[in-house]
C-alpha cells in the first residue's frame, strides 16, 4: 500500500491519485463521476485509494481491500471502480462482492461503477477510494 499522501481537488489522500482522475475520464457500463468522489473525499476519515488486478474478479477485490489500512470495519464510505479488459465481468460477481462487503460492515455506503479497459486483456482492476475512520 502507498501510504503517499497527496492532494486531489483540494482533499488530502493516501495513495494513487492519478486513479481518481481515470474514474472520471472513463465513460463506463456504470458511470461515477467526480461528484461521487468529492462527496467521499469530503467525508470524515481518511481518504485512501488501493487497486489489484488479477485474472480473478475477486482476487483483483480482495488485493485491493488488502492495501486498505485496517479493516473493512473502518471503512465508512466505499466507491468501486470495477475494469474489465475482454471479459464482462458478471452481475452475480458484483453482487456477491458487494453483498460481502454490506455483511462485515452493514453501515457502509457503497458506490460502484463498471468500466470497460482493453489494456487489461484477460484480467480485471478493481479500484478502492475508501474513507476510513481514525
Amino acid at each position: 500500500m502507498s501510504n503517499e499522501i497527496s492532494t486531489w481537488n483540494g482533499y488530502p489522500v493516501h495513495g494513487n491519485i492519478k486513479e481518481l482522475d481515470r474514474i472520471i475520464e472513463s465513460e463506463g457500463i456504470i458511470t461515477l463521476d467526480k461528484d461521487d468522489i468529492v462527496n467521499l473525499l469530503s467525508a470524515e476519515g481518511e481518504s485512501h485509494v488501493t487497486s489489484g488486478v488479477d485474472a480473478n474478479l475477486s482476487e483483483a477485490f480482495n488485493e485491493a481491500v488488502n492495501a486498505l489500512p485496517g479493516k473493512v470495519d473502518k471503512v465508512e464510505e466505499l466507491l468501486i471502480d470495477f475494469r474489465f479488459g475482454n471479459r464482462q465481468p458478471k452481475m452475480s460477481e458484483l453482487s456477491s462482492i458487494t453483498g460481502k462487503l454490506s455483511g462485515i460492515n452493514p453501515d457502509i455506503n457503497i458506490m460502484w461503477g463498471i468500466t470497460s479497459d482493453e489494456s487489461l486483456g484477460d484480467s480485471y482492476k478493481v479500484v478502492l477510494v475508501a474513507s476510513v475512520k481514525a
